[in-house]
């Protein structure tokens, strides 16, 4: 070998190393970020559930309290859950069969970008005006 050709190899390979180090660090980062949104994503809708669901309860416990709720019309409040609120409407019809009154009360939740909503339909009964919770789902917006 020459003696002024030594080393001309170690160029290429430190370049090639180098992007290949840089390729990896570039691509987890990528990978921890979208980890990191993924999560974020979860708790806020988690957190926009749990909200709709207080919504949902705080609404029944008005009903069991006075079965006479929402006789005029429909009753529209927010409930406050931290940094998160749910839109609570209770609304009643009279079904004269079974003598008693039918409430459903839907509350919508929002975290932030994440909304739910939770329906919950029950009866009271206008004489007793014991409270029988029927259903209590989340459905879509």
């Amino acid at each position: 070998m020459i003696k002024g050709m030594r080393g001309q190899i170690a160029l290429p390979f430190v370049l090639l190393v180098g992007g290949i180090i840089a390729e990896i660090v570039i691509a987890g980062s990528v990978v921890a970020f979208f980890a990191s949104a993924s999560s974020v994503g979860e708790q806020l809708a988690l957190r926009s559930l749990s909200a709709a669901y207080a919504g949902v309860y705080d609404g029944i416990l008005k009903v069991s309290g006075n079965k006479e709720t929402a006789a005029a019309g429909d009753v529209n409040y927010t409930v406050t859950s931290g940094s998160d609120s749910a839109n609570v409407i209770v609304s009643r019809t009279t079904d004269d069969a079974s003598d008693s009154y039918v409430f459903t009360i839907t509350a919508t939740a929002s975290a932030r970008t994440r909304r739910r909503k939770v329906v919950a339909s029950l009866t009271a009964n206008q004489m007793t005006g014991v409270v029988r919770i029927i259903s209590v789902t989340e459905q879509a917006l």
